[in-house]
């Protein structure tokens, strides 16, 4: 008796054995992703082709980019912002797309990149619509030449903030920089096939 239950516990290792050594090889053999590496202008767009495959099954793949140079006060491209976007896929298909990078100082749509001055627009509205306000609340109460120096500090104040982000150089420091692109995979039926792939390339400014 003891000896089929040691034989039954040794298969039942076995299978789970097997079974591990299974999907570490289907997570091994799972997709991968390549880039190419760009040249940009000073101050123009540019970007990336990437192209994923060994896609196991049906899914989708999230694609995003970050900077992975040595930290530095040059003035890079941003690869980051933008809504997050879920592409379908489906078993064996060949992924292309690509990622497009920005020149510094460009307001990326949805999410901004960290500038200490990409907010300087609504704050410049805010405090012009304040003054605005005000001196409508005190245009019954107070002097017409009250009211009027309001509306001249306001519109000095609004135009100043307008004209300081107008003013934020898009023109990015020349050079190499080391960007990493990231593609998210989430395997619909099977979510151990799930996988992180990251490729690495460079992004050379004229």
């Amino acid at each position: 008796m003891q000896r089929h239950r040691l034989l039954l516990l040794s298969g039942l290792l076995l299978t789970a054995i097997c079974g591990l050594t299974g999907a570490r090889a289907l997570a091994a053999s799972g997709p991968t992703i390549t880039a190419t590496g760009l040249t940009m202008p000073s101050s123009g767009n540019g970007s990336s082709s990437y192209t994923i495959t060994g896609i196991p099954g049906a899914g989708t793949v999230i694609m995003n980019c970050l900077f992975t140079g040595t930290i530095t006060e040059a003035k890079i491209p941003f690869c980051e912002g933008g809504p997050v976007v879920s592409i379908p896929v489906t078993a064996g298909q060949t992924l292309t797309g690509t990622v497009t990078f920005y020149p510094y100082g460009t307001i990326v749509p949805v999410r901004l990149h960290r500038s200490p001055r990409t907010n300087c627009l609504p704050a410049a509205g805010l405090a012009l619509a304040g003054v605005l306000m005000l001196g409508f609340g005190l245009r019954r109460k107070s002097p017409r030449w009250v009211v009027a120096i309001l509306f001249a500090v306001g519109a000095l104040v609004g135009a100043s903030g307008i004209s300081g982000c107008g003013g934020l150089s898009k023109s990015m420091t020349p050079g190499t920089y080391q960007y990493t692109i990231v593609a998210t995979y989430q395997d619909t039926a099977t979510p151990i096939l799930s996988a992180i792939m990251e490729t690495n390339i460079e992004v050379a400014v004229q």
